[in-house]
C-alpha cells in the first residue's frame, strides 16, 4: 500500500483551469434530445455507450445491446449468434478494426468484429469494464471478484487468465503515462507495477468508482467524495462544490471540458465558464448518471436510469423567458455592444448578455415594443405600440416623442437617424421626419409622395437616400422628393418588410421573395419562388461573415449563398439552393416576426439574432459552417436477393433467375439523420446517379447477368455531396441459356441448320417453295413474338405487372410536352405504402411482395387506364391524373386502401398509404413535377402518414 506524499498532495482551493482557450458552449445553449424505451431502447438504464469505426453508436442496457443508426435501434441480446450468456449488458469497449467488446451479467463476454460475433470464455461474475492495453492484452473489471488479465495470443484469441486483484469490486481500468495499468475499485485506486498491484491511498476519499484519462495524460477520478485530477504526483480537486457528492462518471471532452456524472445530482460540467449543473429540472431524464460519451460529430451522450440524452451544439439557440426575457413575442432586436443585445417584445424591453448563457435583465414590463434604433449620441430610441417613442439610456426609459409633440399616432414600427442627423419615424399612417432643429415634416401617400402610408421599414444607403418600406411597395427619398419603385413585374410584390444595404445595391425583403435594386442603373431583380425558394414571404435579410444571406420568415430561417443570390439576380444562374432551419434545429418557434424593425441583426461577434413568436433565435454561423464540414460514414445495413438476406461482408453471388436485389443503407450522421439525402449508382447498370431523396432503400429488378458494384453518396440537405463510396460488389449468375458456351454451341448449331437448309433449298427449290415460305413466315412470327415479349419486359414491372419506372417516365415526358403545347393541366402523385419495412420485418419479405401486388391491383382498378399508373420502385407507385377535384380523387383512393381487406395477404394485415401530389402548372420539366410530388410525399410522412398532401397548397 502506498500513500500519496503530503508534500506532493495539493488539494486545490479553486477549480483547475482547463487547457483550451476557446470559450465553450454553455450547457444552457445545447440542443437536447432524449431516447428511452418508448423510442426504441430496450431498457431505460443505459450502462455504457460506444461508437465503432463504422460510425454506429452502441448502448449497453439490462435488456441487451442496442445499435443506433440515427433513425432506429437494432437489438442484440442473448442468442447463439452473439454468444451472450445474458441479455444484461454493462460494459462496451470499441477498438480499432471495427471491433466492439461487450460484457455483462453472468460473466457474459463477447467480441463483435464487423458483422461477426466471436464468443470468449465467460468471467465469474458481472463484467463492469473491458480494457485492451497497448499490447492488445485484455483486462476485465469484475463485480465482487476483482481484476482479471488475459494475454493476447492472436486475433480474438487469448491465453490463460490471471487474477491480479481478488475479493473486491473493480469498476474501471486505464493506463497512465508510463503505460502502467490503474484500476478503480471499492477500496481505492490500484496501480500495477509489472503484475504486482499496489494500493494508492489518500484521506480524501475511499472508493474510486470511475477512472479515465484526460487529454493531457492526467488521470480523472470519480470517487465517493467528489471528482479529482491526478498527474501521478499531485492530486487536485476538480471543484470544491462537488465535495460529498458521489461521482459515477468523469470524462474530458475534445474541448478539455470535464463532465462529471453523479448518483443523484445529475451531470456537471467544468470548463472556463466554471461549474455548470444539468439535472432533471432542466431536461435530464433521470438524475442518476450511468455513462457518458462524445461521438465523432462532437455530440455529448449521457446515459441515465431514465434513458439516454444527447447534447449538441444546435444550429439555433432559443432565448426565451426561461433566460429571463420579459416576454416571448419578440418584434425587434438590436445589438448594444459586443456582449449585450436589446430585445423588444409585446411585454416590454429586456437586455440579453451573451457571455452569461444569454441571461436577460428586464428593463420594462409596461410597454409593447415595436422598433429599436441607435442614435449618433449612442443612445437608443424605442418605438412602441401605444406610447410613442421612448429613449433608453443607462438602463432607464424616458418619453421622447408621441402624439403630444408631433407624432400622428403613438404606434411606431421603424426608426432611423440618417447621416445628417434627421430622425425618421415610420407609423401605420405615414412617415415623420424630425430635423435637428426640431422641425417636423409629415409624409403620406396622399401628401408627400409615398407609395403607401403604412410604413414598416427604414434604411439609408451610401448616397444618403432614405429607403421606406410600406404595405404597398417601396419608395426612397433622394433629398428633394420621394421616388416610388414599380414592383408589379416582380411577382406583384407589395409588402417591403426590411432592407439590407451594401455598396451599389439595396436588397429588399418582400412578400414575393427578396429583390435586388442596383444603384448604378435602377435595375431590379427577384430571387424568389421562380428561382427555387420554396416560399414567398421574407421579413429580413442579414449577411453573415461566412458569405451567406439569412432570411427570416413565418416558416423558419433560410440560408442562401450571397454570391449565388447575386448570380441569380444578374441572370447568370436560374436556380438557388437553400438551407432551412426551424424548430427541429433549436428554434422555440418557426415563426419569425416582421412588420417592425429591426427584426434581425448581426452582432459584433458575428452572431445572428432573429425576432420570433417565441423568443429570440440566435445563430452562430461560423460554428454552423464548421459543423457542416463533417464527413459522416455511410454503411450498408443489409442485402437481399429475392427476399433472401446475404452476408454483406462477403462477395455476393446472386443465383440465376434472381428477380429482385434490395439494398438497405444509412448515413451515420446523428445531427439531422432524418434529413440526410442519398443517391446511388449501380455500376454495370446505371449510367448516372439515381437520386433517392431520404429513402434508405435501393431496389433493382431483373438485372441481367454480370458484375455489379453499388456506389453510395450522401449529404445533408443542399450541401455538397460526399465522395461516393463503394458499398457492395456482387455478380448475377446467368441462366443456362444465357451462358456464353451454351450460346456459342447454339450459334454453331443454327449455322449448321441454316447451311443444311440452304443446300436443301437449292436441291429441291421448286418442290419445297411453299414449305420454305411457311417456315420463314413461322420463324418471322416467332421472332416478332419474342421482340414483343422483350419490349414488354423492358416496360413492365415483374412483380406488380404494372408499367415500370422507365415506361412511366416515357409516358410522363410525352404527357408533359403535350400539356405544355396545349396549355393543359395534369397532376402527378407519388404513393408510398406506410411503414412498409415493418411489414417486411413482421410478416416476411414474401408477404411484403404480396402487399405490393395487392396495392398495385387496387391502383389499377381505381385508375382504370394502366398507362397512368406505375410501380416507381420498392413500395412507391406513381399516378397521372388530369381530372378535377384532385384532392378528393386521391383521398378517395387513400380511403379505399385504408378500408380494404388484406386478410388474404396476411392475417390482421392493414395497409395505409401516404400520397404526395403535384401539378405541371408552373414547372419547366416533368422531372420538376416529380420532385415537387416527392416533396409533398415527404410532408405527408412528416405530418403523420396516411394522408394526402398537394404541393401547391403546402406552399401558400
Amino acid at each position: 500500500m502506498q500513500a500519496l506524499p503530503w508534500r506532493l498532495l495539493f488539494i486545490a482551493a479553486f477549480a483547475i483551469p482547463t487547457q483550451s482557450s476557446a470559450q465553450p458552449t454553455l450547457l444552457s445553449d445545447y440542443f437536447i434530445e432524449t431516447w428511452n424505451s418508448n423510442n426504441g431502447l430496450p431498457h431505460n438504464s443505459v450502462n455504457a455507450i460506444a461508437q465503432t469505426d463504422d460510425g454506429y453508436l452502441w448502448f449497453a442496457t439490462w435488456e441487451g445491446v442496442a445499435r443506433y443508426n440515427g433513425l432506429e435501434f437494432t437489438l442484440f441480446d442473448r442468442s447463439p449468434t452473439t454468444y451472450m450468456l445474458d441479455s444484461g449488458s454493462r460494459a462496451l469497449t470499441a477498438e480499432q478494426g471495427n471491433r466492439l467488446w461487450v460484457g455483462g451479467a453472468r460473466g457474459s463476454f463477447t467480441l463483435r468484429q464487423g458483422a461477426t460475433w466471436f464468443g470468449q470464455d465467460a468471467a465469474p461474475s458481472l463484467v463492469n469494464h473491458i480494457y485492451q492495453d497497448e499490447n492488445k492484452n485484455l483486462w476485465l473489471a469484475i463485480q465482487g471478484k476483482g481484476l482479471v488479465y488475459r494475454p493476447y495470443l492472436d486475433d480474438a484469441e487469448y491465453g490463460q487468465e490471471q487474477w491480479l486483484l481478488q475479493d473486491l469490486t473493480a469498476y474501471r481500468i486505464t493506463q497512465g503515462r508510463a503505460g502502467k495499468v490503474l484500476v478503480a475499485t471499492e477500496q481505492g485506486l490500484y496501480r500495477l507495477q509489472g503484475m504486482t498491484p499496489e494500493l494508492i491511498t489518500t484521506p480524501e476519499f475511499k472508493r474510486v468508482q470511475y477512472l479515465s484519462r484526460a487529454n493531457n495524460g492526467d488521470l480523472l477520478l470519480g470517487t465517493d467524495n467528489g471528482a479529482w485530477r491526478w498527474d501521478g504526483q499531485s492530486l487536485n480537486e476538480i471543484d470544491s462544490a462537488l465535495r460529498n457528492i458521489s461521482v459515477t462518471v468523469i470524462e474530458e471532452d475534445n474541448s478539455d471540458c470535464v463532465w462529471i456524472g453523479t448518483v443523484n445530482n445529475g451531470v456537471a460540467r467544468y470548463s472556463q465558464v466554471g461549474l455548470e449543473f444539468f439535472d432533471a429540472s432542466k431536461g435530464l431524464p433521470n438524475n442518476r448518471i450511468l455513462s457518458w460519451f462524445q461521438d465523432m460529430e462532437g455530440g455529448i451522450w449521457i446515459g441515465t436510469n431514465g434513458g439516454v440524452i444527447r447534447l449538441r451544439e444546435a444550429p439555433v439557440v432559443a432565448i426565451t423567458t426561461r433566460q429571463g426575457l420579459v416576454g416571448n413575442y419578440v418584434r425587434s432586436v438590436l445589438g448594444l455592444d459586443a456582449q449585450r443585445l436589446l430585445v423588444g417584445s409585446s411585454n416590454g424591453l429586456s437586455v440579453v448578455n451573451s457571455q452569461t448563457g444569454y441571461s436577460a435583465e428586464v428593463i420594462s414590463d409596461s410597454v409593447s415594443v415595436l422598433s429599436l434604433a441607435a442614435t449618433q449620441s449612442e443612445q437608443i430610441l424605442v418605438g412602441t405600440y401605444q406610447h410613442g417613442v421612448l429613449r433608453y439610456h443607462n438602463g432607464e426609459l424616458t418619453p421622447e416623442f408621441d402624439k403630444r409633440n408631433g407624432l400622428p399616432v403613438n404606434e411606431v414600427r421603424a426608426i432611423l437617424q440618417d447621416s445628417k442627423g434627421n430622425l425618421w419615424f415610420g407609423t401605420p399612417v405615414g412617415l415623420v421626419r424630425e430635423s435637428p432643429d426640431k422641425t417636423i415634416d409629415y409624409y403620406t401617400k396622399e401628401h408627400g409622395g409615398l407609395n403607401g402610408s403604412y410604413v414598416m421599414s427604414l434604411a439609408e444607403d451610401e448616397f444618403g437616400k432614405i429607403w421606406v418600406g410600406t404595405g404597398v411597395g417601396v419608395s426612397y427619398f433622394d433629398g428633394d422628393q420621394f421616388v416610388s419603385l414599380d414592383l408589379d413585374e416582380l411577382e406583384q410584390a407589395q409588402y417591403a418588410f426590411g432592407f439590407y444595404i451594401e455598396a451599389g445595391f439595396v436588397w429588399i425583403a418582400t412578400d414575393r421573395g427578396i429583390i435586388r435594386y442596383q444603384q448604378s442603373n435602377g435595375a431590379m431583380a427577384l430571387v424568389g419562388r421562380p428561382q427555387g425558394l420554396p416560399i414567398d414571404k421574407f421579413f429580413q435579410v442579414v449577411k453573415d461573415d461566412q458569405g451567406y444571406f439569412w432570411l427570416s420568415s413565418n416558416r423558419g430561417i433560410w440560408r442562401i449563398s450571397y454570391q449565388a443570390a447575386h448570380q441569380v439576380a444578374d441572370g447568370d444562374a436560374t436556380q438557388i439552393e437553400f438551407e432551412h432551419y426551424d424548430q427541429n434545429d433549436g428554434m422555440a418557434s418557426s415563426q419569425a416576426n416582421g412588420g417592425s424593425n429591426p427584426a434581425a441583426v448581426k452582432a459584433q461577434d458575428g452572431t445572428l439574432y432573429f425576432a420570433t413568436a417565441n423568443g429570440v433565435a440566435a445563430i452562430n454561423s461560423e460554428r454552423l459552417t464548421t459543423a457542416s464540414q463533417y464527413r459522416f460514414p455511410v454503411v450498408l445495413e443489409s442485402v437481399s436477393f429475392d427476399s433472401n438476406s446475404v452476408n454483406r461482408d462477403e462477395l455476393g453471388q446472386a443465383p440465376a433467375g434472381t428477380h429482385r436485389v434490395v439494398f438497405d443503407y444509412v448515413g451515420l450522421g446523428f445531427v439531422m439523420p432524418d434529413r440526410l439525402q442519398y443517391r446511388t449508382k449501380l455500376q454495370g447498370f446505371d449510367s448516372d446517379w439515381v437520386y433517392r431523396g431520404n429513402s434508405t432503400i435501393a431496389e433493382y429488378t431483373n438485372l441481367p447477368p454480370g458484375e455489379y458494384q453499388l456506389m453510395l453518396s450522401a449529404r445533408y440537405p443542399y450541401s455538397e455531396w460526399q465522395d461516393s463510396k463503394p458499398l457492395y460488389r456482387f455478380t448475377v449468375a446467368p441462366q443456362f441459356w444465357q451462358r456464353l458456351d451454351v450460346r456459342l454451341v447454339a450459334f454453331i448449331v443454327v449455322l449448321f441448320v441454316i447451311a443444311s437448309l440452304v443446300r436443301f433449298r437449292i436441291h429441291k427449290l421448286e418442290k419445297n417453295e411453299h414449305k420454305l415460305k411457311a417456315l420463314v413466315e413461322a420463324q418471322t412470327k416467332e421472332l416478332r413474338k419474342q421482340a414483343k415479349n422483350y419490349e414488354l419486359l423492358s416496360k413492365e414491372d415483374a412483380l406488380s405487372r404494372l408499367p415500370n419506372r422507365r415506361a412511366f417516365d416515357i409516358h410522363l415526358n410525352e404527357t408533359f410536352n403535350h400539356a405544355r403545347q396545349n396549355q393543359l393541366e395534369f397532376y402527378v402523385a407519388i404513393l408510398d405504402i406506410d411503414y412498409f419495412k415493418k411489414i417486411n420485418d413482421k410478416y416476411s419479405h414474401i408477404i411484403g411482395d404480396k402487399a405490393v401486388v395487392a396495392i398495385a391491383q387496387t391502383l389499377a382498378e381505381y385508375v382504370g387506364d394502366r398507362s397512368k399508373v406505375a410501380r416507381w420502385g420498392g413500395e412507391e407507385f406513381t399516378i397521372m391524373y388530369n381530372g378535377e377535384d384532385v384532392y378528393d380523387y386521391f383521398d378517395a383512393l387513400r380511403q379505399r386502401i385504408e378500408q380494404s381487406d388484406f386478410s388474404d395477404v396476411a392475417e390482421d394485415l392493414t395497409l395505409t398509404v401516404s400520397i404526395g401530389v403535384s401539378t405541371n402548372r408552373g414547372t419547366e420539366s416533368y422531372e420538376e413535377v416529380v420532385k415537387q410530388a416527392d416533396h409533398a410525399l415527404l410532408q405527408a410522412k412528416r405530418s403523420g402518414r396516411n394522408r394526402v398532401e398537394i404541393y401547391a397548397e403546402n406552399e401558400h
